[in-house]
């Protein structure tokens, strides 16, 4: 008897029965993983994904808003969008969207039931389908009910063994590779990278965002044996000119020949130019299959007021206030670089974090980063079982010079802490985790609207 699937608690009283690696220190791993029961099931739900155009896009740091860019590009040219995300910030339904809305309630529970139908039909049900693939499942189930003609998949972990590599993308992307999951993806750039290049399919077109020589070495190679075209960042597409105003970036892009001036994002971190340029290339190779586009051709004036206008929850996200309040998912060495540099360049004032971090990252490599660039930090937790605890944090900070230090057990009050020490002409940002940043979005909202 397959379980009934009524409403959002039916969903998540299933999840709960299975297991989730996004909240777990290790698990999976390149030895003990594999896709044998996420493509058994999605044989039997009869290959939704067949039923679209899908882009993939993998990264250490940049693919969530290279996605999310994409996605928003492809709905400015009349196509049903889908786009497909993880972790969510601060609800579940937040990782599928269609058209740019988060799914509703209802269309996420008629996606989840024939995929618990087809998880359940199989015989033993053995091995265990997993938490992600489970929400991957039906993130492919939901576009084609919703009728989607283009979908932008987010890779969750890795690539070459994530639930998201069953699906045969018309493009593949790959931004910046650095190390990061470091125990289920390899300890060095290029075995990590060899993990990411697993998405590149044969013939399928690559653009490759990863700057790292290692990183590109590996993928080369693997585009090379796939006979997969290869776009490079800085040889076949750039950016150039960037201009930042308070918190909104213009700039030139050159991608596959063709030239788009005064691009803009509304977003102050000069690593979304990057991002931006991933996108708009994967959207130009899109583009050669006219058959995709309703209008035959690519609307690239509507594509560049689609970037203009892609909201990035999350994201260094600013709510404005006195003093300024940035909420900020960034959760590895590379991202809390950037994200403490985007911060001093557009602070006025004193920078004050509020942060958490999973103990599974390389917690030295984050510290010196945050230690080196803020004014003062406040440590707290956001209820994980992969949390650091605060008083660990704040030790590392401190052995490595961070000034003004402290910890705080509750997210709220450590945001009220950094606002009191950042001032008002201080900025405060909160980062360090996906799940802190979703702890306290509500809270930045509430500061925002008290502000305003």
């Amino acid at each position: 008897m397959t379980t009934a699937i009524r409403n959002l608690a039916d969903i998540n009283a299933f999840l709960a029965r299975h297991t989730d690696y996004e909240k777990q220190i290790g698990g999976r791993t390149r030895k003990t993983f594999d896709l044998e029961r996420v493509t058994e099931v999605l044989n039997a739900l009869a290959r939704p994904d067949l039923s679209y155009t899908c882009a993939h896009v993998a990264g250490t740091k940049g693919k969530g808003s290279t996605s999310a860019f994409l996605a928003s590009m492809l709905q400015s040219q009349g196509l049903r969008t889908g786009l497909y995300t993880s972790p969510h910030l601060e609800r579940l339904t937040q990782r599928i969207a269609i058209n740019g809305q988060e799914i509703s309630e209802t269309a996420f529970v008629q996606a989840f039931q024939p995929v618990v139908a087809a998880v359940e039909s199989r015989p033993g049900k053995a091995p265990d389908i997993t938490f992600f693939e489970l929400l991957t499942l039906c993130a492919l189930v939901a576009f084609r009910q919703a009728g989607v003609q283009a979908a932008v998949l987010e890779v969750g972990l890795g690539g070459r063994l994530d639930a998201t590599n069953v699906v045969s993308p018309a493009v593949c992307v790959i931004t910046e590779i650095g190390l990061d999951h470091m125990q289920q993806l390899g300890n060095t750039v290029a075995e990590i990278a060899a993990e990411k290049a697993g998405i590149i399919k044969p013939g399928v077109p690559v653009v490759c965002g990863a700057q790292d020589p290692e990183a590109q070495r590996v993928i080369n190679r693997t585009a090379r044996d796939m006979e997969a075209p290869l776009l490079m960042y800085g040889r076949d597409y750039s950016i150039r000119g960037i201009q930042r105003s308070g918190c909104s970036l213009e700039f030139t892009a050159d991608v596959k020949g063709q030239r788009y001036e005064k691009v803009r994002l509304p977003h102050p971190g000069r690593y979304m130019a990057d991002n931006a340029a991933h996108a708009l290339c994967a959207l130009e190779v899109l583009a050669t299959d006219s058959d995709l586009l309703p209008e035959g051709t690519l609307q690239r004036e509507r594509a560049l007021d689609a970037l203009a206008r892609t909201e990035l929850p999350g994201k260094f996200e600013v709510f404005e206030g006195e003093p300024i309040v940035v909420i900020d998912s960034s959760h590895n060495e590379l991202s809390l670089k950037a994200a403490v540099a985007t911060a001093r360049n557009i602070a006025r004032g004193p920078v004050v974090l509020v942060t958490g971090i999973a103990a599974d990252k390389d917690l030295e490599a984050c510290l010196k980063h945050l230690a080196a660039g803020a004014d003062a930090a406040v440590f707290t937790r956001y209820y994980s079982p992969r949390e650091s605890d605060p008083t660990a944090l704040l030790s590392l900070y401190q052995k490595f010079g961070g000034k003004r230090g402290a910890a705080e057990e509750h997210p709220e009050a450590a945001l009220e802490e950094a606002i009191d020490l950042a001032g008002p002409q201080g900025l405060v940002l909160v980062t360090g985790s996906t799940y802190l940043a979703g702890a306290l979005r509500a809270a930045a909202c509430d500061y925002a609207r008290r502000e305003a």
